[in-house]
């Protein structure tokens, strides 16, 4: 009777210690919530699907094992092929929002954005765009894109040059870029930013983003004899533009490739490094150095995952972190309780987010200006072989 009582006693202390234990831990228990990423493995871009996928999905779980840890978050991390497509983005995004745990989306290029950026208000789902912004945004708009708008990216690079420049004529620009909505969006912005500037445009150049063969653009660009070329088009059509020119004795020291199209994924995509020798990139990430927070961050994870630290990926390395920064602003403010799309948002839309030493700052004004991201960018030279940082971040006009 005593040893039964004693082992009833234990018993009893037992089950109260582990009914204090369950009841502590709900206290403490994770919230899962959901980002979904909308990408493209089987579009134009399929070749970046995979690879900005296991970026983004690195950052992510970096998230949850630090601060999500620490705030008693978990993130799940769904993405998605949309193809590049608007129908199939439509339909993704309309099974996504009927998940109660959706808190935010992460895109890959304009179709998710035209597809999905007036639907989102009702929903009241933010999404941060992993490419630059476009002109069809309006004020108000729940996307936000860290990047900025590239238009403004070419004109600080015409500043840069400006700032050498000798000539007693104005500096001569040829704009080249794909035949397509993004590629007419750039060109219009880059106009009209540069209007006042001691440089003129000489040639707007549109390449079907279908061409096998570049060869009478590469003879335009030569023939308008430009100071000043700056390439901004596509994964296909880069490498052919920049061999012809090269083929064409053309000087590589007067090309800017667009930060979609960068030096670090020229090799990638099977330029040879002596084809782009001297040639330059206007960017807003610095990733030439690997001494920043982002890098570490990276390279402490990177043998986890199939990726790598080049233009494609890092296009989407601040759409993610952004997001992961606005999601644990919210959760601290909430302080344990649930946090909404909308709460989200507030973060994002009120904020000034930090680049972590791949970009500067990064400020959204999405009630007057959509378009805003980040406040600098920086150029970047291939020389001897590799990538060189050319200058400090330089400012950004509005």
């Amino acid at each position: 009777m005593l040893n039964f009582g004693r082992s009833r006693f234990k018993y009893t202390i037992a089950a109260a210690v582990a009914a204090v234990g369950i009841a502590g831990g709900s206290a403490h228990a994770a919230e899962t919530y959901k980002i979904i990423s909308l990408l493209d493995y089987s579009g134009p871009f399929a070749s970046r699907g995979k690879p900005v996928e296991q970026m983004q999905r690195l950052l992510v779980d970096w998230y949850n094992e630090t601060r999500g840890a620490q705030r008693g978050i978990t993130l799940t991390f769904d993405p998605v092929d949309t193809g590049y497509d608007q129908a199939k983005t439509v339909q993704t995004y309309e099974r996504a929002v009927q998940d109660p745990t959706l808190i935010g989306i992460v895109t890959f290029g304009s179709p998710n954005v035209i597809a999905i950026q007036n639907r989102l208000p009702e929903n009241k789902i933010p999404a941060v765009h992993g490419g630059p912004s476009y002109s069809l945004m309006k004020p108000g708009s729940w996307v936000f894109t860290p990047l900025n708008d590239y238009s403004r990216y070419f004109a600080a690079a015409v500043d840069w040059r400006l700032k050498s420049w000798t000539g007693s004529e104005p500096l001569n620009v040829a704009f080249v870029t794909f035949d397509g909505s993004s590629g007419r969006d750039w060109a219009e912005g880059f106009g009209q930013r540069i209007k006042g500037k001691n440089a003129s445009i000489v040639l707007n150049e549109f390449v079907s983003p279908r061409a096998l063969d570049v060869a009478i653009n590469a003879e335009r660009i030569v023939d308008a004899d430009p100071d000043m070329v700056i390439l901004a088009t596509t994964d296909q059509l880069q490498p052919l533009l920049l061999a012809e020119l090269k083929a064409n004795g053309f000087d590589m020291t007067k090309v800017v490739n667009s930060q979609h199209e960068g030096l670090g994924l020229l090799a990638q995509l099977g330029v040879k490094p002596d084809v782009y020798e001297g040639a330059y990139e206007v960017t807003s990430q610095n990733y030439a150095d690997t001494n920043t927070e982002a890098y570490k961050i990276y390279n402490s994870r990177k043998d986890k995952y199939q990726t790598r630290w080049s233009a494609d990926t890092l296009l989407h390395y601040p759409s993610v972190m952004v997001m992961l920064d606005a999601i644990d602003r919210a959760a601290e403010k909430k302080k344990g309780q649930r946090i909404s799309g909308a709460d989200v948002y507030a973060e994002l839309a009120n904020g000034t987010f930090d680049g972590r030493g791949l970009l500067g700052q990064i400020r959204f004004e999405n009630a007057t200006d959509p378009t805003l991201g980040a406040d600098s960018v920086v150029m970047l030279q291939q020389k001897n072989g590799a990538i060189t940082t050319v200058t400090d971040f330089m400012p950004l006009a509005k």
